[in-house]
């Protein structure tokens, strides 16, 4: 009578704290890769880079790499593709991607005047009427919303901060925007910076926003 061979042994299932350790390790990897991933489609640039204007209105910005830069009498603007790609924000647009804005504006009248005399003619009510038109492009003041305004001196000059959201507008197909917005009074020059994004992306682009405002120093005439 032949024997049937026994079946081999089965292996003993791993003990249960080894299951429940090796689970572990493989959401740990899972997470670790949904956070390198860059989210949204966005990704980090690489660095920040100083950008100087020329003379006459001579100042320093930090700017995010892979934006498209345009200048003009006085402005310096950079649009930004979602992946900071310079190709890719070759052809982004300037109202509905993520842009940084400075302009620099001669004013005759402020020309020698102290910090306080610059206040006194620049008040908060004049700063908050520039707004509407110079962020968003909108002529109704009553569909802007302006918040957080201060007014503060930084090394001898006049700073009006506010946060700015911009209206939807339909027939463009853009949607809601928010910008942060710095207006710098000098004796003789006032500057305006802004950096404004899609609603629904600014959080994500917020340290690159304030390191932006942060960066712009006034440089030396010559």
């Amino acid at each position: 009578m032949t024997r049937v061979p026994s079946p081999p042994p089965l292996k003993p299932a791993p003990p249960l704290r080894a299951r429940r350790a090796l689970v572990s390790l493989i959401l740990l990897g899972a997470l670790g890769l949904l956070l390198w991933s860059p989210l949204g489609g966005a990704q980090t640039p690489a660095s920040m880079q100083t950008v100087e204007s020329p003379a006459p209105h001579r100042y320093a910005v930090a700017l995010p790499a892979g934006c498209r830069q345009e200048t003009g009498p006085g402005t310096l603007d950079a649009i930004c593709s979602a992946e900071f790609d310079a190709e890719k924000s070759a052809e982004a647009s300037a109202v509905a991607s993520l842009v940084f804005e400075v302009g620099a504006e001669a004013v005759a009248d402020d020309t020698g005047k102290a910090t306080s005399a610059l206040a006194a003619g620049y008040g908060e009510d004049a700063f908050k009427s520039e707004l509407p038109e110079a962020v968003c492009g909108e002529s109704d003041r009553t569909r802007v919303k302006i918040e957080n305004v201060k007014q503060a001196l930084e090394e001898g000059l006049v700073a009006y901060t506010a946060d700015v959201l911009c209206p939807e507008v339909k027939f463009l197909g853009l949607g809601e925007r928010r910008a942060a917005v710095k207006f710098l009074l000098t004796p003789g020059v006032r500057y305006r910076l802004l950096a404004r994004a899609p609603n629904g992306e600014y959080d994500q682009h917020k340290a690159l926003i304030d390191g932006f405002l942060a960066s712009f120093r006034v440089l030396p005439a010559g």
